[in-house]
């Protein structure tokens, strides 16, 4: 039965945090449009 820990190169590692600070930034936009939408639609249902 293998290990569930996998070893990460410190290479490897670098990698996905930069990867995971990208999907971050993505997701922050992706969530302040949403919300904008939101808040434009709600507005002019007043």
């Amino acid at each position: 039965m293998m290990s569930k820990t996998y070893f990460m190169t410190p290479e490897e590692r670098m990698r996905k945090k930069a990867r995971d600070k990208k999907l971050l930034y993505a997701s922050l936009i992706v969530v302040t449009v949403f919300l904008s939408t939101a808040v434009t639609f709600l507005a002019n249902q007043l």
